[in-house]
């Protein structure tokens, strides 16, 4: 099996949300998006980011279906 690694900009399409949105949820804590998992850099020395649009997608399913705690 391959991993579908996409730009930065394919990705925010593809999830329906804007880069500066893939930016926080790989900032925010607890992280939402993992480096290694759902990110990389396109090479070590480049700033440059690809996405495993398939690892973004089943996280982002499973936390809009889990029940926020009051």
């Amino acid at each position: 099996m391959s991993i579908n690694w996409v730009t930065q900009r394919k990705a925010s399409d593809a999830l329906g949300v804007s880069e500066s949105t893939l930016q926080r949820w790989r900032n925010k804590q607890p992280v939402i998006l993992e480096m290694g998992k759902h990110f990389r850099r396109k090479t070590p020395t480049n700033k440059q980011l690809l996405y495993n649009l398939d690892a973004c997608e089943k996280t982002l399913s499973r936390l809009c279906t889990t029940p926020i705690e009051a």
